[in-house]
């Protein structure tokens, strides 16, 4: 049925207590589906090295075994960067979070918003939608503070979403990030994200290549990707202190004043060579 309609791209969502060999059998030879969407990070506490490694490890580049697809945060999970990164870090962490989605292997999911680095809302009760969060109240966390208007314009009503007052509230900081903000300062995360995007599509080592000598210690994520006689090297510190980095090679790319010899706090760099 799908081979009908021409180039399409299908994806699984497969969760429960053991989705691995699930999502596994719905990729397997390319005869199925063509990725498995993964829930590695979705709830998880903490973003770590160990984490992103554990997760990776479960994909490696063996033939037939499929293709993985990646994201940090949906609309079913809270916002990663209100859980996974405090205040006066979070914008640092988002800078991080991004170069660490678009360079792994396997497709990246990106959730609207989290280009803008946006945090999730703290909804009252009386203004909840979410059927799920009413019935349970308060057992389960909303997910409509990760559902929230995107704020297109800070100094239009609503951020610019509707002239009508939307179905959930924006979030207090949430107009400071508005597109129309970020659009104009190059150094932006939006206008990172958008060169990250850029360079993925451009390398073909960073949207095929196989992962190499991952490696993962408290604060920092390190591995390779390959692709014919391309090699990169990409390396992560998730902690708020810097890290020594002893590499060499030309810089693709880099966040938060990261080079090849030193990755500041929540630092990352990809090399080429």
């Amino acid at each position: 049925m799908v081979d009908h309609y021409g180039a399409t791209f299908t994806v699984a969502e497969v969760g429960g207590p053991d989705p691995i060999p699930e999502m596994r059998a719905f990729t397997a030879d390319n005869r199925h589906l063509n990725s498995a969407y993964s829930f590695a990070f979705l709830y998880a506490d903490r973003l770590t090295p160990q984490v992103v490694a554990n997760a990776l490890s479960d994909w490696p580049d063996q033939q037939g075994l499929g293709w993985p697809s990646w994201a940090l945060t949906n609309h079913d999970s809270p916002r990663g960067l209100s859980r996974w990164a405090e205040p006066a870090h979070r914008q640092a962490f988002a800078r991080m979070a991004m170069l660490l989605l678009m360079g792994l292997r396997g497709n990246p999911f990106l959730y609207y918003g989290e280009e803008l680095g946006l945090t999730q809302v703290d909804i009252p009760f009386d203004q909840l939608k979410d059927p799920e969060a009413i019935a349970n109240w308060p057992l389960t966390l909303s997910r409509d503070g990760a559902r929230t208007p995107m704020p297109w314009e800070a100094e239009c009503a609503n951020g610019g979403f509707s002239s009508a007052a939307p179905w959930l509230p924006l979030g207090a900081d949430h107009l400071a990030l508005a597109v129309d903000q970020q659009e104009a300062d190059p150094d932006s995360l939006l206008n990172l994200a958008r060169r990250l995007i850029t360079l993925r599509k451009g390398e073909p080592c960073l949207r095929l290549g196989r992962l190499e000598r991952l490696e993962a210690d408290a604060d920092l994520l390190r591995f390779d990707r390959l692709h014919d006689k391309c090699r990169l090297r990409l390396a992560f510190n998730f902690a708020p202190e810097p890290r020594p980095l002893d590499w060499e090679g030309r810089i693709l790319a880099a966040v938060n004043g990261a080079d090849g010899t030193t990755l500041p706090p929540f630092g990352a760099v990809v090399l080429e060579g």
